[in-house]
């Protein structure tokens, strides 16, 4: 973790130290939620850490979250982290206390991938990439239900990166 210090033409970094971190393996993903009061850190080797920021007081310290964990978001809001694992699942946690809240549902020749929340605050979906066999989805979630509301295939091979912009009118592959 580095501090980003300094003025407009003169920017400098300082690394941090984070004790809960020392002696952890090599981390896959590192999020910080939307409104900047939680960390969270998921491991090559499954291992799910969520903090509160900047006291690093641990939320979650769940070294079997996930086989291992590929990628993560925070909703807008910051009430919830969606974590995607190797093994094509995908789960849902509460950042308040760090509560396995649910788990995606997917049909069992389905891998979820990579995940997004939007960001407008006007829709309250969770996109995720799925690979389907050799065909590669977009699936979209009603994060009130979490039920899956449909799908569209919008690319001929998988995603490797998925963005949303801050309107929500943009959707990035």
């Amino acid at each position: 973790l580095f501090e980003v210090y300094g003025g407009a033409t003169d920017i400098n970094l300082l690394a941090k130290k984070m004790p809960p971190l020392q002696d952890a393996g090599p981390q896959k993903c590192l999020s910080f939620s939307v409104d900047g009061s939680r960390f969270a850190a998921g491991g090559v080797d499954g291992h799910l850490r969520i903090m509160h920021w900047p006291s690093l007081r641990i939320i979650l310290d769940e070294p079997k979250a996930h086989k291992s964990v590929l990628d993560m978001d925070f909703s807008l809001d910051s009430e919830f982290l969606a974590t995607t694992s190797t093994d094509g699942s995908a789960r849902i946690w509460k950042t308040e206390d760090g509560v396995a809240w649910t788990f995606l549902t997917r049909n069992s020749d389905e891998k979820i991938e990579l995940c997004r929340f939007s960001k407008d605050g006007t829709k309250p979906f969770l996109f995720c990439t799925v690979q389907r066999g050799d065909k590669a989805l977009l699936a979209v979630y009603d994060i009130s239900t979490w039920n899956k509301i449909g799908h569209k295939r919008l690319l001929r091979k998988p995603a490797s990166v998925l963005s949303i912009s801050l309107d929500g009118k943009y959707l990035a592959m």
